[in-house]
């Protein structure tokens, strides 16, 4: 099932940042999503006790995150992207990617 694939601008200027390994990862996972509408496990996982919020988990000296969700039937919005440092994923940068996706509903 084909996606849209919906970049914030911050995001993008976000992911503009990373190494260029893990940008031509971020270009190949994004097609794959637009391509069947998923990704799944070591790749891409649903965060936990988060409505409708994904990462996408990128290892390449260290880890690397994009966050994004479902919006209608049809589109996938890219909204945060940054470098993981700790084992969890920072409460901040999940309010971020919540408060830019309550921009699209």
């Amino acid at each position: 099932m084909n996606k849209i694939i919906v970049l914030d601008a911050r995001a993008s200027k976000e992911i503009k940042k990373f190494p260029k390994q893990v940008r031509s990862k971020v270009k190949a996972y994004l097609n794959i999503l637009a391509e069947t509408g998923r990704l799944s496990k070591p790749f891409a996982k649903k965060l936990t006790g988060k409505q409708n919020l994904y990462e996408i988990r990128i290892k390449y000296n260290g880890a690397w995150r994009i966050l994004y969700a479902y919006f209608e039937e049809t589109k996938i919005i890219v909204l945060s992207g940054f470098h993981k440092k700790t084992q969890k994923i920072p409460q901040n940068e999940i309010l971020k990617a919540q408060k830019r996706m309550q921009e699209y509903i």
